[in-house]
């Protein structure tokens, strides 16, 4: 597998030469290695060099442990305490009117959950929605604290294994932060309505919830009945210099399933280097671009033995619907059923 600093930082060093669509592919990129692994989230956020991979990556997310009552918790009644991604009781005095967050996913959840107007701070990396490009700007991965406090935050929203050095930092300043750290789609689900509770938003949370899940269930129940023998093979390149992609333990490996999908790379952990005669030999029926440079990709001479280079079945996706635990992973999912089981999800309303 190549190094992982070598890679965040060949991938940092073209973002920052490009700021193009290609730029915002690898920032989008960046943030899904970071959020997988703690040593990327150090590299790239250049806080630390030493970060433990393990301590990061078994966080999981946390769930309310009080509020007076469950029912008051969910009414988004203050305070409240609730234990986050970090393992951390977090006490929440009152109903938060200034929030920041430190991610693009959680900056797309608040907004999901109708909390955009409170966000006074988010960082150049938050692109979506389109309103989030205009709330004033606390760093990148860089996260530039004296700017964060200059917010007077009631609450900062962040990731615990990107974020862990600046969570601490804010923490010492008495500035109350809630970490989210999921994994699976599942447990982006559960950090929407950690979120939610934490904002005051827990029944609205739960019932946005419920639409993604119900979205979830429509396009996993047409596919159910799928043989092994009607799941293609699917490749996803993540990058191709070095030629990567995206293997077990991510929400791209746990997409191409549920969408009736066999990932090629799906017995790799993470996020690994692999060999074009690697890709070739699996035979995949379907090549899934994330850096939209198709073009390059059917030019490949010596990948024209593969079935999806003959047949056509390459396509570009944005990667911010494959790879960023938010909300719009559900439009992920539709968008790979719709490629690979088009004839089987016919009238289906499907993302665009």
């Amino acid at each position: 597998m190549v190094s992982e600093k070598t890679l965040v930082c060949a991938l940092v060093k073209r973002m920052r030469a490009n700021r193009s669509t290609v730029a915002k592919a690898v920032f989008s990129i960046l943030m899904a290695l970071t959020l997988i692994c703690a040593p990327f989230g150090a590299v790239a956020a250049a806080a630390s060099a030493g970060c433990a991979a393990s301590a990061g990556c078994a966080a999981s997310v946390g769930s309310p442990v009080s509020a007076g009552s469950a029912g008051a918790t969910l009414a988004g009644r203050f305070p409240i305490t609730v234990v986050d991604g970090t393992g951390a009781s977090v006490r929440i005095e009152r109903e938060p009117e200034r929030i920041v967050s430190l991610a693009p996913s959680n900056t797309e959840i608040l907004f999901k959950l109708g909390l955009g107007e409170k966000l006074v701070g988010v960082t150049t990396a938050c692109d979506y929605p389109e309103a989030a490009k205009k709330i004033a700007k606390i760093g990148d991965y860089n996260i530039n604290i004296e700017q964060v406090v200059a917010k007077r935050p009631d609450v900062v929203f962040a990731v615990a294994d990107l974020q862990m050095p600046v969570i601490e930092k804010l923490r010492e300043l008495r500035i109350t932060v809630v970490a989210v750290n999921p994994k699976t789609i599942d447990e982006v689900f559960s950090a929407m309505e950690l979120i939610g509770d934490a904002a005051g938003e827990g029944i609205y949370a739960r019932k946005v919830v419920e639409g993604l899940q119900a979205r979830m269930k429509v396009v996993e129940r047409q596919l159910a009945t799928l043989p092994a023998n009607e799941r293609p093979p699917v490749f996803v390149e993540i990058w191709n210099d070095p030629l990567m992609t995206a293997g077990s333990g991510t929400f791209v490996d746990d997409l191409i399933t549920k969408a009736g999908g066999r990932n090629i790379a799906g017995s790799m952990q993470g996020w690994p280097q692999i060999s074009p005669e690697t890709v070739i030999a699996s035979k995949p029926e379907c090549i899934i671009l994330t850096c939209y440079n198709k073009a390059e990709v059917m030019a490949r001479r010596e990948w024209r033995k593969a079935p999806a280079i003959a047949s056509g079945q390459v396509y570009e996706l944005m990667p911010d619907i494959l790879v960023r635990p938010g909300p719009r992973l559900v439009e992920g999912l539709e968008a790979l059923a719709a490629i690979l089981h088009g004839d089987v999800l016919r009238g289906m309303k499907m993302a665009k």
